[in-house]
């Protein structure tokens, strides 16, 4: 094996007359070199993408959320300390969930309001996390977000508040987008519709029930869909807009550990069953998350290309060896070197070029990716839902990309270490 290995670091490393042939390697090395700093830099990139908006989905959504077969349900007390006690379970708070039409001054939009339970919300989603703007201004502090929100039910006056507006309110939170489209201001005052709350009129047509409400304090949470169409109010003021009794839609559960959903869901379902009904986060985003896998998948085999266009230059720098050495083989033979020990030699020659040029593209690729983190490359946020790169390292990822590149070179050997393997050593030596 050292034989071998010997041999084959002495032709890489190249003598005058095999100049060529150590230029066609260097090439190879280089080429391995980028397909994998190109490799590691873009998965990082996409796994940024896809971490945070996961974050950002589970920001705003639980991780499990427990409804019922009959829609609204009442003692739910009870239903929530029974999922509190179940294993995995860190945090459960109760919520209402509907969707009406908010009327400004400027405009009207279709909304979904969710009821939410301002003590023990904030333990299983980052609503409160999220709020940006409150009666005063800015809310820069977590005092601050948990002040506003803890007052929803009865805000604070705001200071863009009308001076002969004195009416005490209920509060309800908007999205950012949904406040710049219809320019409404903590402190302004909005009307909430329910197309058919209002009973039927005189010709038996459903009948809307409006009911005012006061923005309390405005939320970005980076996704559009939610900033647009998500607002926030206590349980017992969505309760009083939809005329039912101390009801909710349904739990939504925040789990100790991401990835362990499925097996708490489990466990939610074996504690209560019927007539209750669970879905976790990977369920209810599953299309999203697969599509942005395969779009991984396919990102990481179209840029392997890269390398395996340098596996190409080592089948011919490997073959170019052969021909030029078919003497130094046949002697080889004749004294007494096997076809295999020939074979190892130029297996040898194409694994350590791979292999320094993995080396090298993975240490060029985890210093981009460093690079970029610290640069924090800025992205259009009218297009994109970040503003910055989002760059996250996933090491095993990176282990499995050295892996394969230096797989890919190995495969690359085999063709020319077989012919160089079948040279018999009449074949050099004839006409000496």
């Amino acid at each position: 094996m050292r034989f071998a290995f010997l041999i084959a670091w002495s032709h890489l490393k190249g003598r005058r007359q095999s100049a060529g042939v150590s230029a066609i390697g260097l090439v190879s090395v280089l080429g391995v070199t980028i397909g994998v700093t190109a490799l590691i830099m873009v998965l990082a990139v996409m796994e940024g993408f896809e971490v945070d908006l996961r974050s950002k989905i589970l920001g705003s959504n639980a991780h499990v959320v427990v409804l019922h077969y009959d829609g609204y349900f009442g003692d739910y007390q009870a239903t929530g300390q029974a999922l509190r006690a179940v294993e995995g379970v860190a945090a459960a708070a109760p919520f209402v969930y509907t969707e009406a039409m908010v009327q400004g001054r400027f405009g009207a939009s279709g909304v979904i309001v969710k009821g939410i339970d301002l003590v023990q919300t904030p333990g299983v989603t980052d609503v409160r996390k999220n709020l940006v703007i409150g009666p005063m201004g800015a809310l820069n502090t977590d005092a601050d977000r948990a002040e506003v929100f803890a007052k929803l039910r009865t805000p604070d006056r705001a200071i863009a508040q009308a001076q002969d507006d004195t009416d005490l309110l209920p509060g309800i939170l908007i999205g950012v987008q949904l406040a710049n489209q219809l320019s409404l201001f903590p402190g302004d005052r909005l009307h909430l519709i329910n197309p058919v709350g209002g009973g039927k009129g005189i010709m038996g047509a459903p009948m809307p029930h409006v009911r005012p409400f006061r923005v309390a304090g405005v939320f970005n949470s980076g996704m559009y869909e939610y900033d647009t169409k998500w607002t926030y109010i206590a349980i017992p003021d969505v309760q009083d807009f939809l005329k039912t009794d101390d009801m909710v839609t349904g739990f939504e559960v925040r789990g100790h550990d991401i990835e362990a959903a499925s097996e708490v869901k489990a466990r939610i379902d074996k504690v209560l069953g019927y007539p209750f009904h669970t879905s976790h986060w990977k369920s209810l985003n599953k299309s999203l998350f697969e599509a942005l896998a395969l779009e991984k998948v396919v990102m990481g085999l179209i840029l392997s290309l890269i390398v395996m266009v340098a596996s190409l230059n080592i089948v011919g720098t490997l073959i170019l060896v052969v021909v030029t050495r078919t003497r130094e083989i046949s002697i080889l033979r004749a004294m007494g070197a096997s076809a295999q020990r020939v074979r190892q030699i130029f297996v040898f020659e194409g694994v350590l070029i791979g292999l320094v040029g993995t080396i090298f593209g993975t240490v060029f690729g985890l210093a981009g990716c460093e690079a970029l983190r610290n640069y924090e490359f800025p992205l259009d946020t009218d297009v994109y839902y970040l503003d910055t790169l989002p760059v996250v390292v996933q090491y095993d990822t990176v282990a499995m990309v050295a892996a394969s590149a230096v797989l890919i070179c190995f495969l690359a050997t085999l063709y020319p270490a077989t012919i160089a393997a079948r040279i018999r050593p009449v074949d050099g030596l004839r006409y000496e």
